[in-house]
């Protein structure tokens, strides 16, 4: 028994080793977030104001499988861990995104706000690619368990803010952001779903 233990607490640190070797943290605590305003509704949300950033993203796909998911956070991590036109590595941040262009499928990783501005590296594969995320108004909801309680998840935000009398603009599409690795125990992750609303609306309701 003893000697189960002891080989557990072995690779559990030979594991962590390795992840704090390759740059990555065993926690959301420390990484750099988009810069955001935030006021809690009484619906029961938050609307948040968005700065813009700069996000490097998976092109389009139609298939949402969690080996999928996988292959798509490892070109994303490929990307930031030199796999660019400087051969330099860039810092991991967080949340990760899917669904930030309108698009479901897509995954992206924003860019700490110094690569940003000095001019984010190109891509080596190209089945990325980097874009600007203009500033925006955003209803926002934390949800708990895995990432296949999104629908249910966007239904109730949806329900939400129409019941707040909050409009959205139609062609918006809900997006959804991971804050934690996946060794994380699935009671203790932080996700979240957010829906782009009218600033217009936001205006007047906190008038």
């Amino acid at each position: 028994m003893n000697m189960k233990i002891n080989i557990g607490l072995i690779l559990i640190i030979v594991a962590s080793s390795v992840i704090g070797f390759a740059g990555i943290k065993l926690t959301r605590s420390g990484y750099e977030s988009p810069e955001f305003t935030s006021k809690k509704h009484p619906g029961g949300f938050e609307i948040r104001k968005y700065s813009e950033m700069t996000v490097v993203s998976t092109k389009k796909s139609k298939s949402n499988t969690g080996d999928e998911k996988d292959s798509r956070f490892m070109k994303l991590f490929r990307y930031i861990d030199k796999s660019n036109d400087t051969g330099k590595k860039i810092a991991m941040t967080t949340p990760v995104f899917m669904g930030m262009q309108g698009n479901e499928g897509e995954m992206s990783f924003v860019l700490p706000r110094k690569i940003a501005a000095q001019g984010a590296p190109t891509p080596s594969s190209d089945s990325l690619y980097i874009t600007k995320i203009k500033p925006g108004t955003f209803a926002a909801m934390r949800f708990k368990g895995r990432s296949s309680k999104e629908k249910i998840a966007a239904k109730k935000l949806q329900e939400k803010i129409h019941k707040a009398g909050l409009s959205t603009d139609k062609k918006s599409k809900p997006i959804f952001a991971y804050y934690d690795p996946p060794w994380i125990p699935i009671f203790l992750r932080r996700n979240e779903v957010l829906i782009k609303i009218n600033d217009y609306d936001l205006k007047t309701k906190s008038n």
